[in-house]
């Protein structure tokens, strides 16, 4: 069975995971349109990766806890899906 996941992650300017513990989803990980700077999106084993303001990108069973995001302080980002059943 699918959950639905809706998640609001407030950022500063250092990493931090998207979830806290385990959580493995299909989803589309969205940069406030009302963000002023970049979302730098890294799984710690790479390249980091930009996403502007308004932009989505889509993950497919991927565990959030593994994600980690920042920007400045006060920018957001959400993310919005299901559940890997």
């Amino acid at each position: 069975m699918r959950n639905t996941v809706l998640l609001r992650v407030d950022l500063t300017g250092d990493f931090k995971p998207l979830s806290e513990g385990t959580l493995v989803a299909t989803f589309a990980l969205l940069a406030s349109e009302k963000n002023t700077q970049d979302v730098l999106v890294s799984d710690g084993k790479g390249a980091e990766i930009d996403l502007a303001a308004g932009r989505e990108f889509r993950f497919e069973r991927v565990d959030l806890s593994e994600l980690q995001v920042k920007s400045k302080a006060g920018e957001v980002v959400f993310v919005v899906g299901h559940t890997a059943g």
